[in-house]
């Protein structure tokens, strides 16, 4: 008896669902692709509820590693001139990253976030590399432990030997030496990738920069890397107009009763919009 392809993908489909899984086409995890779209990428969240989005994004709104309110001019010149000049790279971003973390070297997760202390509770307690958005999905304690495991994968890849969140965090100072070389070596390898090649992207998980886009109720919005923080940094030093991003989340001024820390007690509305806003100051 012949059998054909369809009833063996049925066969296999209904195997899977009595097994409690459930297959779908790859494509329902591509990201949409509306790098087009030139409005406000909000309504695109109605179009295409739940799907990720390709985004053409000014870079200008765009918030990453060493690009935070405070430094947003940080590695520009000296990342023209590390691409400009191979082999030179490391020495050069290595010189620029020690003053950064000599000089930015916030005492708290208050101070991290721009967060006055008589507003801070219970930030004033914990180190910076602890600090988290007041709309951010995690609590506390899965945040800490989350950040802790991607610092020392990371920094076991680059490095070749345990390193954990004790001997620094990228986004601050201080840092221990070998974690700067960390960083000195992430940023170098994306220069000489993009020098290789040029800036690309795949539909993988690693493919694009990951951010949320923060809306504000007068139409405006600005986007916040969380995933791709290093080629975040090069791209935006290069002096690109624009960057393509992946959308994952979209946080929505107006609803700031509903974020998950000011529900918890940590954050007021009034600390938690201060936060917002100062991605939108001038």
């Amino acid at each position: 008896m012949l059998i054909d392809s369809l009833s063996i993908k049925v066969w296999m489909l209904r195997k899977a669902e009595r097994a409690g899984l459930h297959i779908q086409s790859m494509k329902h995890f591509r990201p949409v692709d509306a790098r087009r779209h030139m409005s406000n990428p909000l309504e695109l969240n109605y179009l295409y509820p739940g799907r990720e989005l390709l985004l053409e994004a000014p870079m200008e709104w765009g918030f990453g590693l060493f690009n935070l309110s405070g430094h947003r001019r940080f590695l520009h010149d000296v990342m023209q001139e590390a691409f400009d000049n191979p082999g030179r790279e490391r020495d050069l971003l290595r010189e620029a990253l020690r003053v950064f973390y000599a000089n930015w070297q916030p005492a708290n997760a208050a101070e991290f976030l721009g967060v006055p202390s008589d507003q801070a509770g219970e930030l004033v307690d914990v180190p910076p590399w602890q600090a988290y958005s007041p709309w951010d999905s995690h609590n506390a304690a899965q945040k800490s432990i989350k950040r802790q495991r991607t610092e020392l994968r990371e920094n076991t890849r680059i490095l070749g030997k345990r390193l954990d969140i004790n001997a620094g965090w990228k986004f601050c100072g201080p840092v221990s030496e070998d974690k700067l070389e960390v960083e000195v070596e992430r940023l170098a390898r994306v220069l000489e990738s993009i020098r290789r090649q040029g800036i690309c992207r795949h539909d993988g998980t690693d493919g694009d920069i990951r951010a949320s886009v923060l809306t504000h109720s007068d139409g405006r919005w600005r986007w916040v890397v969380h995933g791709g923080q290093h080629r975040y940094a090069v791209i935006s030093a290069l002096g690109a107009p624009r960057a393509i991003i992946r959308v994952e989340r979209f946080i929505r001024r107006e609803d700031v009763a509903l974020w998950p820390t000011v529900t918890s007690g940590l954050f007021s509305q009034e600390t938690a919009l201060n936060v917002f806003d100062d991605y939108f100051a001038d």
